[in-house]
């Protein structure tokens, strides 16, 4: 709620459509407190020999929040600190190391579980993961046809008429670009960029798997835990996977039609996947503690 009112109090776009400096700061410091202190939460249920779903469901979904927070925090330094827009960048393989952590946690607490699902319900799940196979392959047709755009025709009376006679072409002085030379980032950072450009169609792939498989995931433990009395922080792990894949497809979306703009309305989804993986421990833990203490009876 904090970061919401956030977004919508303090934001204010310059003329050029950027965020000042100090909110990108701002939003960034309240996703990577949000992501860290949700993965503290995880590792006290693993920590914990009272959990009732499994130690290592818990400590493999606080390591994927820890490598995630590490993500953003290479993130804040590339973009904000030093002023890069690389195409990768070495946050991004901490990204891809939590959707495998948080993929493995999640599989872990469904794989125990007998998955007696009657046929509504299997469809359920396979109608999930062909949403987001289907919205992947829509961000990815949008990107392609972004990048071809025709040139527009000249009017018919501008054909018609005689070419003017040419004139000597005015090349006006070169300009360095802000994320070469004025960049403050170390020598190592930009050579690093160099050699990680090439990865740029790899990773956007393995972006794409992650969020599918973590949707079809999700999806599946909104099915086998729905109801019961354990269900109600597997509901939130499911809510927060979910919010993670929708601020990744806008994310793919305005990065394939060069609309991105860092600190938008939507990126808010990205903290309220932190907070619901949190509040999914938390109750995971009152729920677990609650059911190991043995009732006590009070004599009449």
């Amino acid at each position: 709620m904090a970061t919401l009112l956030f977004f919508l109090l303090f934001t204010a776009p310059g003329e050029d459509g950027a965020q000042p400096s100090w909110f990108l700061v701002g939003i960034n410091l309240l996703e990577i407190g949000a992501f860290f202190f949700a993965s503290l939460l995880c590792f006290r249920n693993w920590r914990s020999t009272q959990i009732v779903s499994g130690r290592n469901v818990w400590f493999w979904i606080g390591l994927g929040l820890m490598s995630y927070t590490a993500g953003n925090i290479l993130f804040f330094l590339w973009g904000t600190i030093w002023g890069l827009d690389p195409e990768v960048s070495l946050g991004d393989f901490f990204y891809i190391f939590s959707y495998i952590f948080l993929a493995a946690g999640m599989f872990k607490a469904v794989l125990p579980r007998r998955l007696n699902l009657e046929f509504s319900q299997w469809l359920i799940v396979v109608g999930i993961g062909l949403g987001g196979i289907l919205l992947t392959i829509f961000v990815n047709l949008t990107a392609a046809e972004a990048a071809v755009v025709p040139p527009a025709p000249a009017p018919a009376f501008y054909l018609a008429q005689e070419a003017p006679p040419a004139t000597p072409e005015v090349v006006p002085p070169t300009v360095p670009e802000p994320g070469a030379e004025a960049s403050s980032a170390p020598g190592w950072v930009l050579q690093l960029n160099g050699l990680l450009e090439p990865l740029e169609g790899v990773m956007s792939l393995l972006y794409q798997m992650g969020d599918i498989v973590l949707l079809i995931i999700a999806g599946t433990l909104l099915v086998a835990f729905w109801g019961g009395r354990y269900s109600q922080s597997w509901k939130l792990i499911a809510i927060a996977a979910f919010c993670l894949y929708i601020a990744d497809m806008f994310f793919a979306y305005a990065v394939s039609t060069d609309t991105y703009v860092e600190g938008s309305l939507w990126e808010v989804f990205w903290t309220f996947s932190a907070v619901f993986f949190g509040l999914g421990a938390v109750v995971e833990n009152a729920v677990s503690v609650n059911s190991r203490r043995s009732p006590r009876r009070r004599r009449g």
